[in-house]
């Protein structure tokens, strides 16, 4: 009988494991650890099944985590929650608003599993926030060998190393997270024709606390969205007004995207009317997850690189040219959004202020055009992938674009010396 396969959440990764397990506790990890060791095989770690990379495919042993996901501990006082690995970010976000507490920054989906969002660079918006994994100040990691390494802040290089480790250094059991008190946000949307907001965008970046920008290729204009602390009353929000902004996703979205992809010639006509329906002036007050968190978006596909700062503009000028030149269609949103430099590895933003630029594309005729093009523009710039979604650089082409390179490698000979964690994935990424 031939095995079950994985399947990703965007359908464009699949596999055939041939053994599949879920352990439920540190312990279960341990002990099928060194069986995989001691038979000489591999295995890999499946969060959510959100990432559109290969990160978690494996013909071998998969392992998942989902049996293994809680709420360890909550210390208040010091603001810090510990879970195990395999809870996801949105029963985590639950979890800490009944105790008054919430997670600091956030990205645009909460589906992700803890140990998943951490490993691939996941990250939210905000120049005075770094990726996700940013807010881990201790973890347990289980290494090559089946032994348990408890890392904390005093194991800088190695902590550093595990934040945003790909799955190579073992697989993470539990994790503690820097928390502070429940806020709300602001979020104050308006937009600027594409010129004028690529100009702007470095500044507007330090100007506010958290900003992104969605740009909606064939439209002249870009839609920016800024998030403030503020103890104002909540408005434009609540349950009635979440459940239309899934049923657009759900529905209405996915449906221009069907029309879309049956005569991409209307793509264009298409994008402008979402951009005419969408792209307006508005304010709303909410709990802070629930406007860093968006609806579900219908089924696509993502590349995403992370970019010095202060190539902004000319990546996003850049790509506007190439969907030009080459008379792309593309109907899905760009997307910017801003980090803080961090000390993580393999982090994108590692010793540097980064744009996170997002190409978007549900399937059709000219995405692999654009994602080529676009990845092109990236890499030109000294782009770093985004781990978690769709790219194409190897080895040999991404090794001189992280200073701590060559120490990772050391680290992963080191916490797994058999390739207990190898796949085909890593092979090709990290050599």
């Amino acid at each position: 009988m031939r095995p079950r396969p994985f399947v990703n959440w965007a359908r464009n990764q699949r596999s055939w494991p041939r053994h599949r397990h879920a352990p439920a506790s540190e312990v279960e990890i341990v002990d099928l650890v060194r069986a995989v060791r001691a038979r000489g095989e591999h295995l890999r770690v499946v969060g959510a099944g959100h990432s559109w990379s290969a990160a978690p495919v494996t013909d071998q042993h998969l392992v998942t985590l989902d049996r293994h996901a809680r709420v360890v501990r909550v210390d208040r006082e010091a603001r810090r929650v510990t879970v195990a690995a395999g809870m996801r970010l949105r029963d985590l976000t639950v979890a800490l608003d009944r105790e008054g507490l919430a997670l600091e920054n956030l990205g645009s989906i909460s589906e992700q599993s803890v140990a998943g969002a951490i490993a691939t660079g996941t990250h939210g918006t905000g120049l005075g926030h770094g990726v996700l994994a940013t807010q881990v100040v201790a973890l347990r990691l289980v290494t090559g060998t089946g032994e348990v390494r408890v890392l904390g802040e005093g194991d800088g290089d190695l902590l550093d190393a595990a934040r945003v480790s790909l799955g190579a250094l073992g697989v993470v059991s539990e994790v503690t997270l820097r928390v502070r008190d429940t806020f709300d946000l602001e979020e104050r949307a308006w937009s600027l024709p594409f010129d004028d907001a690529c100009r702007a965008l470095p500044e507007l970046a330090r100007e506010h606390a958290q900003l992104k920008a969605w740009w909606l290729p064939h439209t002249g204009r870009v839609q920016l969205f800024a998030y403030a602390p503020t103890q104002a009353a909540r408005h434009g929000t609540g349950p009635v007004r979440r459940a239309l902004d899934a049923a657009v996703n759900r529905v209405a979205f996915t449906g221009v995207l069907g029309l879309g992809r049956a005569a991409p010639g209307l793509i264009p006509s298409l994008s402008r009317l979402v951009g005419k329906t969408y792209f307006h002036a508005r304010r709303r007050v909410d709990r802070s997850d629930r406007l860093l968190n968006v609806a579900m978006p219908p089924r696509h596909l993502e590349m995403e690189y992370g970019l010095p700062l202060a190539a902004t503009t000319e990546a996003w000028r850049a790509t506007k040219r190439l969907i030009e030149r080459e008379r792309l269609r593309v109907n899905f949103v760009q997307e910017a959004r801003f980090v803080a430099a961090d000390a993580c590895h393999l982090s994108p933003a590692y010793q540097r202020e980064s744009c996170q630029l997002g190409a978007y594309m549900a399937p059709s005729a000219d995405l692999e055009r654009y994602f080529r093009g676009f990845e092109a523009i990236a890499l030109g710039l000294d782009g770093r992938p985004h781990w978690g979604k769709i790219f194409h650089a190897r080895a040999a082409e991404l090794a001189p674009r992280y200073p701590r390179w060559d120490r990772f490698q050391a680290l992963r000979r080191e916490l797994d010396p058999d390739g207990v964690f190898v796949s085909e994935f890593l092979r090709e990424v990290l050599g």
